[in-house]
């Protein structure tokens, strides 16, 4: 079931990087395990702390690589990957992730496979890599059925070190679920824990390390990304609304099973609703772009802001600054 109501939100931007962009264009995203902004613009990683102070800069030599994804590695280190991988040969297919130092020097290279739909860091370097059917199925040279060509993403979410030695994947069978044929939606809200949804049935599944997988069924189909408290859960997106967010508990009476709360329309400070063209969770917060603006909003603030609506002591509007 899916909330009843719907509300307008307004979120004001927490930040318009058009300044800093100085007529380039953006290149590729990502939100750092510190809830900080990485943006790829020419050959310049931008770092947004969200405190409006100017973005940290740092200078790369010449990446004319294709780059979609971009994460902050331990020791000032970043890495850049590209979505898109050939197979060529045993021992010879492409590296499509580069790590950088601090000074902007090339450290390393390595393959993290072909079909790629998100990446995120953890504080101790970890790359948890999602993958779109592309990437589970084989292309590119990627044939599934095994063998040296088997696709790396074939199990739809690998975890890997910062120097691309795999180290675990997603397992459907000790999940209880189906496999992973398209990871829509992937959260790494701390290094001991991740959350995801995925085609077909979109369940949502909650992974932490060292206690079985928690699984649960959702109503929500083609969801774009994710936020997540200890009791909530908000989703941006699905196939019948893009736009719209959608917030439910965790539990239910007790049990473990998605209770609708509220669906929600984002708008920014003009009333205009949001339309991300980019969309992304960590942890309880969720982050959206369009154009040169990003939003976020968290789901903590948001499931008070709801709770006193409810109760009649407070309104939602005006609330949603995540400054």
């Amino acid at each position: 079931m899916q909330p009843r109501k719907k509300s307008s939100l307004p979120v004001p931007p927490f930040l318009d990087f058009s300044e800093a962009l100085a007529g380039r264009e953006a290149r590729a995203f990502g939100i750092g395990p510190e809830q900080d902004l990485w943006v790829l613009a020419g050959d310049e990683v931008l770092r947004f702390g969200g405190t409006g102070a100017p973005p940290a800069r740092l200078l790369l030599p010449g990446t004319h690589r294709h780059v979609h994804y971009v994460q902050p590695l331990p020791g000032g280190e970043v890495v850049l990957v590209d979505g898109r991988c050939r197979y060529i040969a045993k021992d010879q297919h492409e590296r499509n992730a580069a790590v950088y130092t601090h000074e902007g020097t090339l450290a390393r290279e390595f393959t993290l496979g072909d079909g790629i739909q998100e990446v995120q860091a953890t504080s101790e370097g970890r790359l948890w890599v999602s993958y779109f059917d592309e990437g589970v199925i084989g292309n590119y040279g990627w044939r599934h059925g095994g063998g040296d060509n088997a696709p790396i993403g074939q199990a739809g979410l690998v975890l890997f070190d910062a120097a691309g030695q795999r180290l675990s994947a997603y397992d459907s069978v000790a999940a209880g679920t189906d496999i992973i044929v398209d990871c829509y939606a992937l959260n790494v809200a701390s290094d001991d824990e991740t959350w995801l949804c995925f085609y077909t049935d979109f369940p949502l599944v909650r992974l932490r390390s060292g206690e079985a997988p928690l699984v649960w069924e959702t109503p929500v189909r083609g969801v774009r990304a994710l936020a997540v408290n200890a009791t909530h859960v908000l989703f941006g997106g699905s196939y019948k609304s893009p736009g719209d967010f959608q917030l439910y508990r965790l539990h239910d009476k007790g049990v473990r099973r998605l209770r609708p709360v509220r669906s929600l329309e984002l708008t920014d400070e003009a009333g205009t609703p949001w339309k991300p063209t980019w969309l992304s969770g960590r942890g309880p917060w969720m982050y959206g772009i369009e154009g040169t603006r990003a939003f976020r909003i968290d789901v903590d603030t948001l499931v008070v802001a709801v709770d006193s609506w409810h109760s009649g002591t407070s309104r939602l509007e005006g609330l949603g600054d995540a400054s």
